[in-house]
């Protein structure tokens, strides 16, 4: 019997990890795109702080790394045609710098497609009235800033980076 409970325990813990991505494509064909927003939000803030740059014997995957396995991960949800992020787009050298991946989600009314902001790293400084004291240490982890509507924008970044290519 004690057999019995651990295995319909560790069953029980098991489909409802597994259901995270069928409420996450529930969400996106009901069209409760704040729940999405949620979701991407958790999502993001449990990727650890990551080095900007890559050492030869560094396991630490970097920011660009992670934007990237974002993508992936979105290209392999079953709600989704297609997601692309803006790696071929001129960007200024700045620090925090920042990131925007496009998602084409499949809905009940059709094709809607968002793009996610994501900021990479933090200046360890805190916004009171325009002071801005230094209140921490500067992180290179990733930070979720907005979810928007983007019609073309996938289409855009993938000329973009086919006019890179052309060039070289």
């Amino acid at each position: 019997m004690k057999y019995f409970l651990l295995l319909l325990f560790v069953f029980c813990i098991h489909f409802s990890f597994g259901q995270d991505n069928s409420s996450f494509c529930k969400a996106v064909q009901n069209e409760k795109f704040c729940k999405v927003e949620r979701k991407i939000k958790r999502m993001i803030r449990k990727i650890p702080e990551s080095r900007d740059y890559i050492e030869k014997n560094s396991s630490e995957p970097n920011m660009d790394e992670n934007i990237e396995s974002l993508t992936q991960w979105f290209k392999g949800l079953p709600c989704v045609e297609d997601a692309f992020q803006d790696k071929c787009q001129n960007k200024i050298m700045i620090y925090p710098g920042w990131s925007i991946i496009g998602v084409k989600f499949k809905t009940k009314s059709g094709i809607v497609e968002k793009c996610f902001s994501i900021q990479k790293g933090t200046t360890g400084t805190t916004n009171i009235f325009g002071w801005r004291p230094k209140t921490g240490r500067m992180k290179n982890k990733l930070v979720f800033r907005k979810m928007y509507d983007c019609p073309g924008f996938i289409s855009e970044q993938k000329k973009n980076c086919n006019k890179t290519k052309s060039e070289k």
